[in-house]
C-alpha cells in the first residue's frame, strides 16, 4: 500500500510539473540557422473554415498557381487524416531582407472561378502559413491597444488564430461586398546566434502575418500597398472587391523582427493558456478530485466496512456448536453462482479485449506525451503513433479476450471470437469514417483521405491487429482466468429487487458522475477544435484521466457490492455497462454543448458540418465507453474474486 502511495505521488508531481512547464525539444530536432541571404521557403497547404470544417487543398482552389519545381513537404500518416499537407509557397523569401509589396500572381477572372472564391469567402476560409515548421499566427490589423507600432505589437501578443482569413464582408458604398485580402504581410520574428564560422547567423523564433485589401486595378496600387505596411491599423482604401471581368493582382510583403525569445520556447507564445482557460482547467481538475474523493470514501467507509462486518459475521456463525445456517449474508448465498458464465458471454469478451486494446494505447500513449515527445512541431504524430500503437496493442485485447472467455471450458466458439475482436469495433470505426471520407470527397476536399493511406490503414488492420489478435488470444487461452469456486448446475432464483438497484438507474447514476468529472475538459477540447486552435493539455488532461479510471473503478466495486447484496449473481454485465454509461452521457451532452457553439459563433451550419462533427464524437465516445467498461469490469472482477476467495461455499 505504501509503494502504491508513493507511485500515486510521484505520478501526480510529473502530471502538475508537465502541466505548467515550458515546452522543449527532443534531441534530433535541430534548429535551422539561416546567414542573410539565404533562401527561406515557406509553405502552403490547408485552407480551411471553422464554421464548415471541410478543409480544400490551397493549389487546388482558384488561387495563385504554384512555381515550377514546386515540392510536397513530407507528411505522415496523421497529417494526411487530418488534411495538414503542405507544399512550397508560390513565392520565396531571402533571409533578413524585407520585401515590401512584391507581386505573387494575378488570379484569373473566370466565372466559375470568382464563383468559388466568393463561396469560400463567405464561408470564412483560411489561408495557413508555415516557414521552418512554425505556423504563422494571424494578427489583426487594428488600432494598437499598447499604443505602439504593429511591429512592437507582434512582440507583446500572442494570438491563436492560425493562418489569415482569405477575404471578408464589408459595407462598399452602402451595400455588403464581398472583399477579398489580396495583401498580406509576413512578420518574422527571428534571433540572432554565433556559427561556429563566426558568422552571426539567425534562428526563426515565430511567425505573425497581417492581412490587406485594396484594389489592385488602380494605377497608384504601389502606393496604396506601401501605405498598408507602414500603417496598418490606419489604413484606409477601396478595398478589393471579388468581381467578374477584372483581375486581381496579389502581394505580399516580408518584416524581418529581431526579438530576445530563444529557439527551445518558441512555442511557448502560441500554447500558453491565459488566465481563463487557466482557471477553467484547475476548475475541473479540483472537481475531478473532489469527486474521486467522495466515491472513495464511500468505498471506504461504507463499502469494506460492511464487507469486513460480514466477515466478521461469518466467523461468529461458523464457531458456533449449533447447527446454524451461515448463509445469512446475502452476498455469501450466491457463491455458488456468482462465477456462472453469463449470457452473452462472447460479446462481453469482446467489448472487454478491445478496452483493454484501447487503455493499453492510450496508456503508452500518455507516457510518451509527459515526457514530452509529441512536440508541436511534429504535426500528427500523436495520431499516427495512436494508429500504429493500436495495431500493435492487439496482442493486449486478444490476449484479454481470450483470458476471459477461456475461463469457461464449455465455450467453443474460440476462432469466431478472435476474429471478432479484431473486426467487430474496428470496423464500426471504420465504417463511420468510410461514410465521413466518401462526403468529403464528394465535395473535393482535401480531408478525403487518398486511396493508398486507406489501403495503409487496412494493412494495419488485417496484417497486423489480426495476427497480433491471433498472438494474444493463444496466450490468453493458456492463461485462463481461474474463479475460486465453480458454479452449480441448477441457477439460483433472483428475487425481484427495487427499480434503484435496476441496471438502467445505475447506469444513469454513474454516466453522469463520470461525466461530470470530465465535461469541463472535454468541452475545452471540443471548442478548441472547431476554432482550429492548438490542443496541448497532457498534464491536465493526465490528471482528468487518472480521476476518471478511479472514479470508474469505485463506481464498479459499489455497484458490484450493491448488486450481490441484493441476491443477484449476475454482475458481469453490470459492471461493464455502470462505467462504460459515461460515454452515452459524454456524447449527448457534447452534441448539445457543439450545437449551443456553433449557434453562438456562426450562422447557417451545414447539416454535413455537424454530421461529421457527430460522428467524429461518436466515435470518441464509443471508445471512452469501451476504455470505461474494461477498468470497471477489471476491477469488479477482482473485488469479487477477492471476497468469495475467503468464505467457504455453501
Amino acid at each position: 500500500m505504501a509503494s502504491f502511495r508513493t507511485l500515486c505521488f510521484a505520478l501526480a508531481l510529473v502530471s502538475l510539473a508537465t502541466a505548467s512547464c515550458h515546452g522543449f525539444y527532443l534531441p534530433g530536432v535541430a534548429p535551422q540557422d539561416f546567414a542573410q541571404g539565404d533562401l527561406v521557403q515557406p509553405r502552403v497547404g490547408r485552407v480551411s473554415s471553422a464554421r464548415t470544417h471541410i478543409p480544400f487543398d490551397y493549389y487546388d482552389l482558384p488561387l495563385c498557381d504554384p512555381m515550377p519545381g514546386t515540392k510536397d513537404a513530407p507528411a505522415n500518416l496523421g497529417e494526411i487524416l487530418t488534411a495538414d499537407r503542405y507544399h512550397d509557397a508560390p513565392f520565396q523569401l531571402s533571409a533578413l531582407n524585407d520585401v515590401t509589396c512584391n507581386v505573387m500572381c494575378s488570379l484569373s477572372t473566370d466565372s466559375q472561378d470568382v464563383k468559388y472564391r466568393k463561396a469560400l469567402i463567405r464561408d470564412g476560409y483560411d489561408v495557413r502559413i508555415r516557414m521552418d515548421n512554425m505556423p504563422f499566427m494571424y494578427l489583426e490589423s487594428r488600432p494598437s491597444s499598447q499604443g505602439v507600432s504593429l511591429a512592437a505589437e507582434v512582440m507583446l501578443e500572442a494570438p491563436k488564430e492560425i493562418g489569415y482569413p482569405l477575404g471578408s464582408m464589408r459595407m462598399v458604398d452602402g451595400r455588403k461586398a464581398l472583399v477579398l485580402n489580396n495583401h498580406i504581410t509576413l512578420w518574422i520574428m527571428y534571433h540572432y546566434v554565433d556559427s561556429p564560422e563566426g558568422v552571426k547567423k539567425a534562428r526563426i523564433i515565430s511567425g505573425y502575418v497581417t492581412a490587406a485589401s485594396f484594389d489592385s486595378n488602380d494605377d497608384n496600387w504601389l502606393e496604396t500597398c506601401n501605405m498598408a505596411d507602414t500603417n496598418p491599423a490606419g489604413f484606409r482604401a477601396a478595398p478589393q472587391i471579388v468581381g467578374e471581368g477584372q483581375s486581381i493582382r496579389m502581394t505580399y510583403s516580408v518584416k524581418w523582427v529581431e526579438t530576445d525569445n530563444k529557439w527551445a520556447t518558441r512555442w511557448d507564445s502560441i500554447l500558453e493558456m491565459d488566465g481563463y482557460e487557466h482557471e477553467t482547467n484547475w476548475s475541473s481538475i479540483v472537481n475531478s478530485l473532489l469527486l474521486s474523493l467522495l466515491l472513495g470514501f464511500i468505498v471506504a467507509v461504507v463499502l469494506l466496512r460492511s464487507v469486513k462486518n460480514d466477515f466478521a459475521a461469518l466467523r461468529e456463525l461458523e464457531a458456533e456448536d449449533f447447527d446454524y445456517d451461515t448463509s445469512n449474508v446475502n452476498w455469501k448465498k450466491l457463491s455458488r453462482d456468482v462465477f456462472r458464465p453469463p449470457k452473452f458471454l462472447f460479446f462481453l469478451s469482446v467489448f472487454y479485449g478491445n478496452g483493454s486494446q484501447l487503455l493499453a494505447m492510450l496508456s503508452v500513449q500518455m507516457v510518451f506525451a509527459l515526457l514530452g515527445f509529441y512536440s508541436p512541431s511534429n504535426r500528427g504524430s500523436f495520431i499516427t503513433y495512436s494508429m500504429v500503437g493500436y495495431a500493435f496493442m492487439a496482442v493486449v485485447g486478444g490476449r484479454a479476450a481470450a483470458r476471459l472467455y477461456g475461463s469457461f471450458p464449455d465455450m467453443e466458439a474460440r476462432r469466431q471470437l478472435v476474429l471478432a475482436t479484431a473486426i467487430l469495433v474496428p470496423s464500426i470505426a471504420f465504417g463511420t469514417f468510410f461514410v465521413v471520407n466518401f462526403t468529403l470527397w464528394v465535395k473535393g476536399s482535401s480531408g478525403a483521405v487518398p486511396f493508398l493511406t486507406l489501403l495503409y490503414i487496412m494493412f494495419l488492420w488485417f496484417g497486423i491487429t489480426l495476427p497480433l489478435t491471433f498472438l494474444g488470444s493463444y496466450l490468453g487461452f493458456k492463461q485462463p482466468y481461474e474463479w475460486p469456486i465453480k458454479h452449480s448446475k441448477i441457477p439460483r432464483m433472483i428475487p425481484q429487487k427495487s427499480c434503484f438497484l435496476s441496471l438502467p438507474t445505475l447506469a444513469c447514476f454513474s454516466g453522469i458522475t463520470l461525466y461530470s468529472m470530465t465535461f469541463i475538459q472535454v468541452f475545452s477540447i471540443v471548442q478548441k477544435i472547431w476554432l482550429h486552435q492548438f490542443v496541448y493539455l497532457w498534464g491536465f488532461l493526465f490528471l482528468s484521466g487518472a480521476c476518471f479510471a478511479i472514479g470508474c473503478t469505485e463506481i464498479a466495486i459499489i455497484c458490484t457490492y450493491l448488486t450481490l447484496s441484493n441476491e443477484d449473481y449476475r454482475w458481469w454485465w453490470p459492471s461493464f455497462i455502470v462505467p462504460a454509461a459515461s460515454g452515452i452521457f459524454m456524447f449527448f451532452g457534447t452534441v448539445i454543448y457543439q450545437a449551443m457553439l456553433t449557434r453562438e459563433l456562426f450562422d447557417g451550419i451545414q447539416f454535413v458540418t455537424m454530421w461529421m462533427m457527430t460522428s467524429y464524437l461518436f466515435m470518441a465516445c464509443l471508445a471512452i465507453s469501451l476504455i470505461a467498461g474494461c477498468i470497471g469490469f477489471c476491477s469488479s472482477a477482482w473485488f469479487t474474486n477477492a471476497i468469495y476467495s475467503r468464505c467457504k461455499p455453501e
